[in-house]
């Protein structure tokens, strides 16, 4: 982010943290919202207590759509937590306010470890939101030290500065032994040996806090919370067709800068998941690799009917394998996966392909495959597309141009997107576009209970 940026999502968070004050919501934020923290710029992570859980939620839902926001994540993302992100609607995905909701520090693989009765028992109002007291903040940085093997530079000095600050006596006042044990090692910056000793400890005593009945009811939860997260992704695949010329490659590097706060990570592939070989190198006797790019397209002879169909199945049955084996598992990981072009594009243009095959079978083949969330149409005049790259003439740039509007008036996957604008311009729009689909994928936008994943 920017400082533009940041200066309106702190906006947008103090708005939020207000409208929790006056709604009589104990919650205590566990970020450091200090410009001097090398991670101000992430999520935002905020103890509730578990009276409030359902609150909140109606709360947030209430709370974008009354600041004009996207809700476009609204993730079961732990035992006991929930991950919000919103986006500043225009925005383009530059103002984005990510919220961690969770109840105290506790999950089934480490039980309760710190209740949110302890972190506010001494919370502190700065004039705008609460927030942790130093004693607080201590027990809470040192336990996600050793659970979570958080050795960044930035939260170890956190750790020694507070240590100074915070008597020993002080925390045996409110938290137990094993946590005063892991205060003092954090800060004299403990051997491994001793980490891995007090990690077990912390987890030990987080699981008998917990009882029995608790971790059966967190085991259920987190079965549910799996279950929804397969069937549900919160992801998003996106493909991109257009003739050379169109931008495409330069497009996709720049969505993948701009979407990085947005989603966990981006990945993309060539035309298809390539989880089969090429059929080239199926020949063993001559094996061939295959080309990413044609620098000539069409100074290429079509294989014959046959040739072409059994290529046809082969790459259909590539996109369906690899959609189960590849793309899926990274949308249910909350990334962006983009294709630089897709199935459809041998519609568009057999030739590349080498494809010599009826327009009937393309058409039965491609509601086989798993289709993209969106699939971005990029056409422009074909005069401006052959001067960026004149390896097809006009007249051809023109046809495909004038089928793939076509393509995108019949199937409601496509969207069209004008490339004739500053390249800044375009990804915005592609992005506003990515956005809506995420908040109608989340419910985001009809006022319903958002999904749980």
């Amino acid at each position: 982010m920017n400082d533009l940026s940041l200066y309106q999502r702190d906006q947008l968070l103090m708005r939020f943290l207000a409208y929790l004050n006056d709604h009589s919501i104990s919650y205590c934020v566990l970020s450091n919202l200090s410009n001097a923290n090398p991670e101000y710029d992430l999520d935002v992570d905020i103890s509730i207590a578990s009276k409030d859980s359902t609150k909140v939620a109606r709360l947030i839902r209430e709370f974008s759509h009354s600041n004009d926001l996207l809700l476009i994540f609204d993730i079961w993302s732990g035992t006991h937590s929930r991950a919000y992100t919103l986006v500043k609607r225009g925005s383009a995905a530059r103002v984005v306010l990510k919220l961690d909701i969770m109840v105290g520090y506790a999950s089934l693989r480490t039980g309760e470890l710190l209740r949110h009765e302890e972190i506010a028992l001494d919370r502190v109002f700065n004039g705008f939101f609460w927030g942790l007291s130093e004693r607080s903040e201590l027990a809470y940085l040192s336990v996600r030290h050793f659970i979570k093997n958080d050795g960044r530079a930035y939260r170890i000095e956190r750790i020694k500065f507070l240590s100074e600050k915070v008597s020993p006596e002080s925390c045996r006042e409110v938290f137990p032994p094993v946590i005063v044990e892991a205060i003092g090692l954090a800060a004299s910056g403990s051997p491994q040996t001793a980490d891995r000793a007090i990690h077990l400890k912390l987890k030990n005593y987080g699981k008998a806090r917990m009882g029995l009945i608790g971790r059966a009811a967190a085991g259920v939860s987190e079965i549910r919370r799996a279950v929804h997260r397969v069937s549900r992704p919160v992801g998003s695949t996106i493909a991109f067709l257009g003739p050379d010329g169109a931008g495409k490659s330069t497009l996709i590097e720049a969505l993948r800068a701009r979407m990085a706060p947005v989603f966990h990570g981006s990945t993309s592939f060539y035309w298809r998941p390539r989880l089969l070989p090429s059929p080239g190198r199926l020949k063993f006797w001559n094996p061939s690799l295959e080309k990413q790019e044609n620098p000539d397209p069409h100074n290429v002879f079509p294989h014959g009917k046959a040739a072409s169909l059994a290529r046809l199945l082969y790459f259909s049955l590539d996109y369906i394998l690899g959609y189960f084996v590849l793309v899926r598992p990274r949308t249910i990981c909350k990334d962006l996966v983009i294709f630089d072009r897709f199935l459809n594009d041998i519609r568009i243009d057999q030739l590349r392909y080498r494809m010599n095959v009826p327009e009937l079978m393309l058409r039965f083949v491609e509601r086989l495959v798993p289709k993209p969330d969106i699939i971005f149409a990029l056409y422009g005049p074909p005069e401006l597309l052959h001067a960026r790259k004149p390896e097809l003439s006009i007249e051809e740039t023109a046809r495909q141009v004038a089928l793939l509007c076509q393509m995108a008036d019949e199937n409601r996957h496509f969207t069209l997107v004008s490339v004739d604008n500053d390249v800044e311009k375009i990804v915005d729009e592609i992005i506003e576009t990515i956005m809506l689909s995420c908040a109608k994928a989340g419910e985001g936008l009809t006022g319903s209970s958002p999904h749980a994943v």
